[in-house]
């Protein structure tokens, strides 16, 4: 094995394992910024050995650009958009294409172990994708009411409770209501409009 599939495997892997280990950290930490370079290092190392591709460079930056955009247009798409155009741009770099691949899959194999490890031996969370999703406990208790036909409100003005991504939960007086958007991403405390009921979906828009 010669230095530079030495290296494949070692950035590779520590790239999936601190991406891995970054999903249960709260914020973007140095496993994040390893997870990064690795990958940098990895496409510049492939990119001195056979020629510097825009092409590639393209899909580093539109992959990673995708990935972050997540962050801010939840939903999963662009994220898994975003994933595949670096996995393609890691393959495509590469000469030995049957040979990455492989190295790959022991790399995802890997992270699965420690996502595993993770969840069962440390009971932690992916707390880094809390802001992706709607993590609110809805009960009766907290105020919530069931969402059932309820054309009255249509026109009423309210206030996002959550962020709704594009569902979540708005405060009408003293109710809690589930809601959802066409699909726009609205933060909380903005002002929102009822502009219609279907069946028990309640459809907003930001005022």
């Amino acid at each position: 094995m010669n230095l530079m599939m030495s290296l494949d495997w070692i950035l590779l892997i520590t790239m999936s394992l601190t991406f891995c280990q970054q999903l249960f950290s709260r914020k973007f930490n140095l496993f994040g910024i390893l997870s990064i370079v690795s990958l940098a290092t990895y496409i510049a190392l492939h990119s001195y050995s056979t020629g510097l591709s825009i092409f590639v460079l393209l899909l580093f930056i539109g992959g990673l650009g995708l990935i972050g955009l997540e962050m801010f247009v939840p939903g999963g798409i662009v994220g898994t958009v975003g994933i595949i155009t670096v996995v393609y741009a890691i393959i495509y770099v590469n000469k030995s294409t049957y040979y990455i691949a492989f190295i790959l899959i022991i790399s995802l194999i890997l992270a699965v172990i420690l996502y595993y490890v993770n969840r069962s031996v440390f009971h932690k969370k992916l707390v880094f994708l809390d802001r992706l999703v709607l993590t609110d406990a809805i009960s009766t208790e907290g105020g919530y009411v069931a969402s059932e036909s309820r054309t009255e409100l249509v026109g009423k003005k309210l206030q996002a409770y959550t962020d709704l991504r594009p569902a979540g939960v708005a405060v009408f007086g003293d109710e809690k209501l589930d809601v959802v958007t066409d699909g726009d991403f609205i933060e909380k405390g903005n002002n929102i409009e009822i502009i219609r009921v279907e069946g028990m979906r309640i459809v907003v828009k930001k005022i």
